[in-house]
């Protein structure tokens, strides 16, 4: 009779200790870091969008909500601002629908990716940044910027070669064309401003 007692007990602080540890921070997997409070512009520029998405089809982006709103262009409150909506997909229906990279990245830092995803996928030779930047059709100093935050946002990663010295994130190579680097700007004759896909 002790014998099956014994087992049970084992069974049993078996499955509680399994049963905290899983549901303990230390369970193996990383927790995500701590996300910036957004300051009160930043904030506006999330209201402004949340009310903004949907209307005439619009899927403005981050850049163009903080020029309607005369906020000091600033790369470290737009990355605050992405990382938010990035982590927030709940905000509104337009994040979930055409995701949130279509919504954080400037025109330029999609022009910069869809030249690294159309040079990978069709297996060409990776592009110098002297070579993108002349596609896109802006400065080196440029590039490089919008180099750094596609990196910045795990969209690119660093890698020792030739060329401009980094490789498109394989989930970002799946789709013909990338839907989230695709975007159209639409300026009414009142002054609004806003995207579509």
């Amino acid at each position: 009779m002790m014998k099956p007692m014994h087992s049970w007990r084992l069974i049993f602080a078996a499955t509680t200790l399994l049963l905290l540890v899983s549901a303990g921070p230390a369970a193996g997997k990383q927790t995500p870091k701590k996300q910036a409070r957004l300051n009160s512009e930043e904030q506006k520029i999330i209201k402004y969008l949340v009310a903004d998405w949907g209307e005439d089809y619009s899927v403005t982006s981050v850049d163009i909500a903080m020029a309607a709103l005369k906020m000091k262009p600033s790369d470290e409150s737009r990355f605050r601002i992405g990382s938010h909506i990035k982590a927030h997909p709940e905000l509104h229906e337009i994040i979930r629908r055409w995701g949130w990279v279509t919504l954080v990245l400037t025109p330029d830092e999609k022009l910069i990716a869809r030249t690294l995803v159309n040079a990978e996928r069709d297996a060409k030779p990776q592009s110098t940044v002297s070579e993108i930047a002349k596609s896109v059709g802006i400065t080196e100093a440029q590039t490089d910027q919008g180099l750094s935050m596609l990196e910045r946002y795990e969209i690119i990663q660093r890698v020792a070669s030739k060329g401009a010295g980094y490789k498109v994130v394989t989930r970002y190579i799946k789709w013909e064309p990338r839907l989230d680097f695709i975007f159209h700007k639409v300026s009414l004759d009142g002054g609004r401003q806003f995207n579509t896909n």
